[in-house]
């Protein structure tokens, strides 16, 4: 009798060890996606490198909200709810990755020379831009906002030379994850836009 009890809860066990392979198995699979840089309307500026006078930029650091600071997609729903996706994911850490793409889109948009990489050798006059976030994500419309300011600190200067206030949003509705990725990547390009047009503007 004692073997028959035995042999009942291996029986058991094993079933369902099985039965939890298989849900493992036919769970889907995690997606992952990126930011990309969205190519300025018209050309870029051109410059020669060896007279040029401008100091040049670098996106020195990106600030995001400690919501979003985070591998899982956040969007905001209904009723002030935050709904984190488990199986959609970003590519590479949030804040870094805004970093990276905003640095792509002003070398396409500013002249020759005239923008630091991330983790390159910095000039000495290079202008240090430092991107503050509030929201950058869909919300429960469907439309992606990103909202906050970016500052402008000289060499040698604690103080910002200049503070601008943004918002952005679009509005062609987030209808998958991949059509947010998309519309917040053109939201950072309407950014890079502004950021490139003051900085010509001060020279």
């Amino acid at each position: 009798m004692k073997s028959t009890t035995n042999s009942t809860g291996v029986a058991a066990a094993l079933a369902a060890a099985f039965v939890g392979l298989t849900a493992c198995a036919s769970s889907p699979p995690t997606q992952f996606y990126s930011l990309e840089p969205v190519a300025p309307q018209g050309p870029a500026p051109q410059s020669d490198v060896t007279t040029s006078q401008t100091a040049p930029l670098r996106i020195a650091a990106v600030h995001i909200p400690p919501a979003l600071d985070r591998r899982e997609i956040v969007r905001l729903g209904a009723d002030n709810r935050l709904d984190i996706s488990g199986l959609q994911r970003w590519g590479a850490p949030f804040d870094e990755m805004v970093q990276h793409v905003l640095t792509q889109n002003l070398v396409e948009r500013l002249a020759a020379n005239e923008v630091v990489l991330p983790l390159g050798p910095a000039p000495a006059d290079t202008q240090s831009v430092v991107i503050d976030l509030l929201q950058f994500q869909s919300n429960a419309s469907g439309n992606v906002v990103l909202q906050g300011s970016w500052s402008l600190l000289l060499p040698g200067q604690s103080a910002p030379a200049l503070i601008r206030d943004f918002r952005y949003e679009d509005s062609a509705g987030a209808q998958s994850f991949a059509d947010e990725a998309a519309a917040m990547s053109r939201l950072l390009a309407r950014l890079a836009d502004d950021i490139a047009a003051e900085a010509r503007a001060r020279h």
